[in-house]
């Protein structure tokens, strides 16, 4: 898969589908299987892919700011979130904050159940295209069966295990995405474009590491089964939410110690889910309130949540949220990470054109990058963005 070490909302493979890219090649692979065309076609390698992500993650910061959620459920860790706002009652046990984003699912952390260790992925030629490339990985043949079902679709994440080369287990840098699932009954069976499976440890070689020496396109891989993997993890992705909040009291700086903050576990009251706003109340076990230790207000509360705008029947991003994000992305990026061919070259070109004259409109743009991709991406922000403004009564 497309991945990286900075990891994105959009899966960057996502971003290849969305300009036309092939598959295999932007993961880093070509054959007779997946030919290359002749001219300005290109294998794509970590180095490219690596500031692919770094520009994505860019273009969805920026995009959040001006939204006020994220373009999709993502977890928030630890979020900070002072009393002492305008607006907070002096009531603090009943006073309502707001969280950084909007579209808030639940408040709690991640947690990831192991469905299957080292599941079998299978590979298949479903399209029947002249090259006879096995586009498709499964995972859970319907034949065997095998396979346990994730309360929902779109909770099922897929990952490369530490014996083929990733550092950790169910790490967020190795998990496998997008993926299509499909849930009969207690069964679950899972698909992918199979050149997303390519081996771990056959990543990190780049072309500034072959230049120079005997073999110069050593780091490009053919599309071959045997550089795909066999076995991956299976897991179930959901909220643990027991005591999502900590609330934080002025400490003490002690001579023997370090300075800290005195501490509560605390539960978080829902109170309007869109706009994040919630109660932080002391409580303990779970979540069963209980007394304050400190009776003044407290200082801040930290905040654990899962909060972005809805995914669609597909499990997929909003369409037109996905479209900002790659057009804000083609005008971050300081030039193509390789060469473009076709329908993503005039993508490209498209989104690149600098807006001249400046129109009112494109003026008013907070990200000062005067391009069209840049004013399209603006145009759907500005329709999607959830309103300011405070809440009477907090």
């Amino acid at each position: 898969m497309g991945r990286s070490d900075t990891i994105t909302i959009l899966p960057m493979d996502l971003y290849s589908k969305i300009m036309q890219l092939h598959p295999s090649h932007f993961n880093g692979m070509n054959s007779a299987k997946a030919p290359m065309r002749q001219g300005c076609d290109e294998v794509w390698d970590q180095d490219a892919r690596d500031l692919l992500a770094w520009t994505m993650q860019q273009a969805e910061q920026l995009i959040a700011i001006e939204l006020g959620f994220q373009p999709a459920p993502a977890f928030v860790t630890n979020e900070r979130i002072p009393f002492a706002l305008t607006g907070v009652r002096s009531d603090w046990l009943n006073a309502e904050l707001e969280t950084a984003y909007g579209y808030v699912e639940s408040y709690g952390t991640e947690t990831l159940t192991l469905v299957q260790a080292g599941a079998t992925v299978e590979y298949l030629d479903l399209d029947n295209d002249p090259n006879e490339r096995e586009e498709t990985a499964e995972i859970g043949n319907l034949i065997y069966d095998d396979l346990g079902a994730c309360a929902d679709p779109c909770n099922v994440a897929v990952f490369f295990r530490v014996a083929d080369g990733a550092e950790d287990a169910a790490d967020s840098r190795w998990e496998i995405r997008p993926i299509k699932v499909d849930i009969d009954g207690s069964t679950m069976r899972i698909r992918a474009e199979s050149s997303l499976f390519v081996r771990p440890e056959l990543w990190d070689l780049t072309r500034l590491d072959c230049l120079g020496s005997g073999d110069p396109n050593l780091w490009r891989r053919d599309f071959s089964l045997t550089n795909l993997v066999s076995n991956v993890d299976v897991y179930c992705r959901t909220v643990n939410t027991t005591l999502p909040a900590t609330l934080l009291w002025d400490g003490r700086c002690r001579c023997t110690g370090t300075c800290s903050h005195e501490t509560q576990t605390a539960c978080a009251y829902e109170t309007d889910l869109k706009h994040g706003f919630f109660i932080p109340r002391p409580a303990s076990g779970a979540n069963v309130e209980s007394a304050p230790t400190w009776w003044k207000p407290p200082e801040a509360v930290r905040v654990n949540y899962r909060a972005g705008f809805p995914l669609d029947q597909n499990c997929r991003m909003n369409a037109n949220l996905e479209r900002a994000i790659v057009k804000l992305t083609n005008v971050l990026l300081p030039e193509p990470p390789c060469n473009f061919c076709d329908a993503a070259k005039v993508r490209w070109d498209k989104d690149r054109k600098f807006i001249d004259p400046l129109t009112p409109e494109a003026a008013s743009m907070p990200w000062d990058l005067y391009s069209m991709g840049a004013l399209e991406a603006w145009r759907i922000v500005k329709r999607y963005a959830m309103g300011r403004g405070g809440k009477m009564g907090r």
